[in-house]
């Protein structure tokens, strides 16, 4: 699964790292490209995001994933390409959205996300 699969969640888990949260990962192996490709690759963005917020407030991943009780929600993307200025600021536009909701937000590089853990 990946960022081209807009209806689908690629991958939950409790991270042993994070056990307060439960973490939504968007797998994001898309380059950037030039500005169009940047535009298309922000919608496919909007569209996964969109996709994890309908199910984490419809209680559906409560239903789909027990574990995720009592924990705090938070998407993640695994992105293998660093972000542009433009998807930098829409990042932390949608961050700053879900933070008012209780959702988290991340990006993580996959550079980054290896080093981490």
């Amino acid at each position: 699964m990946s960022i081209t699969e807009t209806k689908v969640v690629d991958i939950i888990a409790v991270p042993e790292w994070e056990p307060d949260n439960v973490v939504l990962v968007i797998t994001d192996h898309l380059e950037w490209g030039d500005k169009a490709q940047q535009g298309e690759h922000l919608l496919l963005l909007q569209e996964k995001i969109n996709t994890y917020i309908a199910f984490i407030e419809s209680g559906e991943l409560l239903e789909s994933y027990p574990p995720a009780e009592g924990k705090n929600p938070k998407i993640r993307i695994n992105g293998l390409y660093e972000l542009p200025e433009q998807g930098e600021t829409f990042i932390d536009r949608v961050t700053e959205v879900l933070k008012d909701v209780g959702i988290g937000m991340e990006f993580v590089l996959k550079d980054d996300f290896a080093v981490r853990h």
